[in-house]
């Protein structure tokens, strides 16, 4: 199941394609994964499509003001489907065909994880994991000047820039070595439900020694 994104006026438009109310959470969902394609102008071509399963990844780095070794966490994916990668340039139309035989293809293929960092929205259930286990929270940056969801120090509070996390070559989530690998903790959880998030999808060369190499524990709830 997935839920989608139906503005008000394309409502009628949504229910006619078979798209079925949620009158609880006040959104429209497509049960099957067979009828995804006829849904995607409601999946948002920046988001990512997650299927089945979403990885929590944690791993340590210097807290540039106190020093000392705080916790940071990311979160890592398998099974997932950019959206843009469907979408045709010139007419704006989508790929249905290649995004029906994809879909496919992550339901019985065991891909490579990949780290993307920050996403958006968390599942609530994994989120309320998340506060109680890591400093992770709402916090203004200066140098983006916007507020997001954010890994803070343990010690001494100070907010640890996505930037500086994810994309520069001696962070922690920067793999470039089988020692790196070693020293993070990787978690795994069930999805309840197929989600759209918006993340930086990409991809390294060790990719594929995520799952050989790093110790995964599996959590036997669904979020």
């Amino acid at each position: 199941m997935l839920y989608l994104n139906v503005s008000y006026e394309d409502k009628d438009k949504a229910k006619a394609l078979g798209a079925k109310w949620n009158p609880n959470v006040k959104k429209w969902y497509v049960k099957d994964r067979k009828d995804y394609p006829k849904f995607m102008e409601f999946m948002g071509d920046d988001n990512i499509l997650v299927l089945d399963n979403l990885y929590l990844i944690q791993g340590f780095q210097e807290c540039f003001r106190c020093h000392k070794q705080t916790r940071v966490i990311g979160f890592g994916l398998d099974k997932y489907l950019a959206m843009y990668k469907y979408l045709e340039d010139d007419n704006y139309k989508y790929d249905r065909q290649k995004f029906a035989r994809d879909i496919k293809l992550c339901e019985k293929n065991n891909f490579d994880m990949h780290i993307v960092g920050p996403i958006d929205p968390i599942p609530s259930k994994l989120y309320k994991l998340i506060r109680q286990k890591y400093n992770y929270k709402n916090r203004y940056s200066k140098t983006t000047h916007t507020s997001s969801i954010s890994n803070c120090c343990d010690y001494c509070d100070v907010l640890q820039g996505d930037f500086y996390l994810f994309y520069e070559v001696d962070s922690p989530f920067w793999i470039d070595s089988e020692e790196k690998l070693e020293k993070l903790k990787i978690y795994k959880f069930n999805l309840s439900r197929d989600i759209l998030v918006s993340a930086n999808d990409g991809w390294s060369s060790f990719d594929e020694l995520f799952k050989k190499h790093c110790r995964i524990k599996e959590f036997n709830i669904e979020i």
